[in-house]
Protein backbone atom coordinates (compact mmCIF):
# COMPACT_ATOMS: atom_id res chain seq x y z
CA UNK A 1 0.00 0.00 0.00
CA UNK A 2 1.06 3.87 -1.10
CA UNK A 3 0.84 6.83 1.01
CA UNK A 4 0.00 9.72 -0.68
CA UNK A 5 1.13 13.03 0.98
CA UNK A 6 2.76 16.10 1.38
CA UNK A 7 6.78 16.00 1.41
CA UNK A 8 8.97 18.46 3.94
CA UNK A 9 10.21 19.92 1.22
CA UNK A 10 6.73 20.83 -0.23
CA UNK A 11 5.50 22.17 2.60
CA UNK A 12 8.81 24.13 3.29
CA UNK A 13 8.10 25.75 -0.26
CA UNK A 14 4.81 26.20 0.48
CA UNK A 15 5.37 28.06 3.57
CA UNK A 16 8.09 30.19 2.27
CA UNK A 17 5.68 31.36 -0.65
CA UNK A 18 3.23 32.40 1.77
CA UNK A 19 5.75 34.23 3.80
CA UNK A 20 7.08 36.01 0.87
CA UNK A 21 2.87 36.46 -0.46
CA UNK A 22 1.90 38.13 3.20
CA UNK A 23 4.93 40.24 3.70
CA UNK A 24 3.93 42.12 0.40
CA UNK A 25 0.67 42.31 1.45
CA UNK A 26 1.69 43.69 4.71
CA UNK A 27 3.79 46.44 3.00
CA UNK A 28 1.03 47.01 0.81
CA UNK A 29 -1.21 47.80 3.60
CA UNK A 30 1.26 49.48 5.32
CA UNK A 31 2.08 52.17 2.68
CA UNK A 32 -1.32 52.86 2.30
CA UNK A 33 -1.66 53.47 5.90
CA UNK A 34 1.46 56.13 6.05
CA UNK A 35 -0.09 57.84 2.61
CA UNK A 36 -3.86 58.28 4.13
CA UNK A 37 -2.22 59.36 7.70
CA UNK A 38 -0.20 62.09 5.22
CA UNK A 39 -3.35 63.16 3.68
CA UNK A 40 -5.37 63.19 6.23
CA UNK A 41 -3.07 65.72 8.38
CA UNK A 42 -2.50 67.87 4.61
CA UNK A 43 -6.14 68.14 4.81
CA UNK A 44 -6.43 68.78 8.09
CA UNK A 45 -3.52 71.61 7.96
CA UNK A 46 -5.26 73.41 4.95
CA UNK A 47 -8.81 73.35 6.71
CA UNK A 48 -7.30 75.19 9.49
CA UNK A 49 -5.38 77.99 7.92
CA UNK A 50 -8.31 78.25 5.12
CA UNK A 51 -11.10 78.78 8.23
CA UNK A 52 -9.03 81.39 9.50
CA UNK A 53 -8.02 83.82 7.20
CA UNK A 54 -11.55 83.41 5.65
CA UNK A 55 -12.75 85.23 9.05
CA UNK A 56 -9.36 87.38 9.39
CA UNK A 57 -10.59 88.84 5.90
CA UNK A 58 -13.89 89.24 6.66
CA UNK A 59 -13.64 90.91 10.22
CA UNK A 60 -10.53 93.09 8.52
CA UNK A 61 -12.70 94.25 5.60
CA UNK A 62 -14.91 95.76 8.68
CA UNK A 63 -11.87 97.03 10.56
CA UNK A 64 -11.76 101.38 10.21
CA UNK A 65 -8.53 101.76 8.85
CA UNK A 66 -7.24 104.15 11.25
CA UNK A 67 -7.33 101.96 14.13
CA UNK A 68 -5.24 99.37 12.45
CA UNK A 69 -1.92 99.01 14.55
CA UNK A 70 1.41 99.10 13.17
CA UNK A 71 2.63 96.64 10.76
CA UNK A 72 4.58 94.69 10.20
CA UNK A 73 3.74 92.47 13.22
CA UNK A 74 2.97 88.93 14.65
CA UNK A 75 -0.61 90.64 16.07
CA UNK A 76 -2.64 92.92 14.80
CA UNK A 77 -5.23 95.12 17.31
CA UNK A 78 -8.02 96.76 15.22
CA UNK A 79 -11.69 98.45 15.66
CA UNK A 80 -14.64 97.89 13.02
CA UNK A 81 -17.43 99.54 12.75
CA UNK A 82 -20.73 98.83 14.43
CA UNK A 83 -24.12 100.24 15.65
CA UNK A 84 -23.55 100.93 19.06
CA UNK A 85 -26.33 103.63 19.60
CA UNK A 86 -28.91 101.33 17.70
CA UNK A 87 -29.62 103.31 15.12
CA UNK A 88 -29.65 100.66 12.11
CA UNK A 89 -26.26 102.21 11.30
CA UNK A 90 -22.58 101.84 12.00
CA UNK A 91 -22.53 106.12 12.08
CA UNK A 92 -24.00 108.22 15.20
CA UNK A 93 -26.59 111.33 15.19
CA UNK A 94 -23.25 113.49 13.93
CA UNK A 95 -22.27 111.37 11.16
CA UNK A 96 -19.42 109.58 12.43
CA UNK A 97 -18.36 105.72 12.69
CA UNK A 98 -19.23 104.11 15.47
CA UNK A 99 -16.22 101.57 16.49
CA UNK A 100 -16.42 98.56 18.37
CA UNK A 101 -13.97 97.91 21.57
CA UNK A 102 -10.87 96.85 20.17
CA UNK A 103 -10.29 93.53 18.69
CA UNK A 104 -6.62 91.10 18.54
CA UNK A 105 -5.54 88.41 16.75
CA UNK A 106 -2.55 86.83 17.91
CA UNK A 107 -0.78 83.94 19.15
CA UNK A 108 -2.59 82.87 22.79
CA UNK A 109 0.86 82.68 24.37
CA UNK A 110 -0.86 83.25 27.59
CA UNK A 111 -3.32 80.56 27.22
CA UNK A 112 -6.13 83.35 27.36
CA UNK A 113 -9.39 81.03 26.94
CA UNK A 114 -7.48 78.96 29.61
CA UNK A 115 -7.80 75.44 27.08
CA UNK A 116 -4.60 74.59 27.78
CA UNK A 117 -3.38 75.11 24.11
CA UNK A 118 -0.68 77.88 23.87
CA UNK A 119 1.67 78.29 21.29
CA UNK A 120 -0.40 76.41 18.40
CA UNK A 121 -3.66 78.29 19.01
CA UNK A 122 -4.36 81.44 16.95
CA UNK A 123 -7.18 83.54 18.91
CA UNK A 124 -9.64 86.42 18.44
CA UNK A 125 -9.64 88.54 21.26
CA UNK A 126 -12.95 90.57 20.80
CA UNK A 127 -13.77 91.81 24.52
CA UNK A 128 -13.96 89.44 27.28
CA UNK A 129 -14.92 86.53 24.42
CA UNK A 130 -12.03 84.63 22.71
CA UNK A 131 -12.41 82.88 19.87
CA UNK A 132 -10.26 79.93 18.28
CA UNK A 133 -9.39 80.85 14.64
CA UNK A 134 -6.61 77.58 13.72
CA UNK A 135 -5.08 75.14 15.81
CA UNK A 136 -1.70 74.06 14.95
CA UNK A 137 -0.07 77.33 14.14
CA UNK A 138 3.68 77.06 12.76
CA UNK A 139 6.34 77.87 15.46
CA UNK A 140 7.44 81.16 15.32
CA UNK A 141 11.08 81.07 14.20
CA UNK A 142 12.14 84.44 14.85
CA UNK A 143 13.59 84.12 18.65
CA UNK A 144 15.31 87.34 18.75
CA UNK A 145 12.77 89.17 17.31
CA UNK A 146 14.79 91.15 14.94
CA UNK A 147 13.15 89.73 11.60
CA UNK A 148 15.73 87.95 10.17
CA UNK A 149 16.98 84.19 9.86
CA UNK A 150 19.48 83.76 12.33
CA UNK A 151 21.96 81.10 13.08
CA UNK A 152 19.41 77.91 14.42
CA UNK A 153 16.59 79.85 14.02
CA UNK A 154 15.38 77.35 11.38
CA UNK A 155 13.62 74.71 13.00
CA UNK A 156 11.93 73.29 10.15
CA UNK A 157 15.00 73.74 7.60
CA UNK A 158 12.76 75.32 4.67
CA UNK A 159 15.71 78.41 4.43
CA UNK A 160 12.82 81.35 5.51
CA UNK A 161 11.74 83.00 8.61
CA UNK A 162 8.27 81.72 9.90
CA UNK A 163 6.27 82.98 12.10
CA UNK A 164 2.63 80.88 11.95
CA UNK A 165 0.96 84.24 12.00
CA UNK A 166 2.47 87.31 10.27
CA UNK A 167 0.54 91.15 9.34
CA UNK A 168 2.26 93.81 6.79
CA UNK A 169 0.90 96.28 5.06
CA UNK A 170 0.58 96.47 1.47
CA UNK A 171 -0.45 99.70 -0.26
CA UNK A 172 -3.84 100.51 1.72
CA UNK A 173 -4.53 96.88 2.89
CA UNK A 174 -3.52 94.52 4.94
CA UNK A 175 -1.68 91.18 4.30
CA UNK A 176 -1.97 87.96 6.54
CA UNK A 177 -0.44 84.91 6.38
CA UNK A 178 -0.96 82.41 8.30
CA UNK A 179 1.02 78.73 8.49
CA UNK A 180 -0.41 75.73 10.14
CA UNK A 181 0.82 72.17 10.30
CA UNK A 182 0.19 69.13 11.60
CA UNK A 183 2.72 66.06 12.59
CA UNK A 184 0.95 62.53 11.65
CA UNK A 185 3.81 60.49 12.24
CA UNK A 186 6.90 60.27 14.39
CA UNK A 187 8.88 63.38 12.77
CA UNK A 188 6.78 63.87 9.86
CA UNK A 189 5.03 67.45 9.69
CA UNK A 190 2.67 68.47 6.98
CA UNK A 191 2.08 72.12 6.73
CA UNK A 192 0.04 74.44 4.82
CA UNK A 193 0.40 78.39 4.20
CA UNK A 194 -2.01 80.98 2.97
CA UNK A 195 -2.31 84.06 2.46
CA UNK A 196 -4.81 86.96 2.04
CA UNK A 197 -4.75 90.89 1.22
CA UNK A 198 -7.40 92.79 2.85
CA UNK A 199 -8.63 96.60 2.00
CA UNK A 200 -10.59 97.69 5.30
CA UNK A 201 -13.06 99.40 4.00
CA UNK A 202 -13.87 101.90 6.79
Amino acid sequence: MHMKGFSVLEVMIVIALLTVVMGTIFSVASSVQRTADMQQARATAHDEVRRAIQTIARDLRLAARSSVSALPAAQIKYRVAVDLDGNGSALDVHGGIELSPERVIMRDRDDVNHDGARHEQLILVDGDAVRVLANGLAPDEDLDGDGLLDEGEDTNGNGRLDHGIWFGSSGIGVEAVIETQVAYRPRRIVGASLSELVVPRN
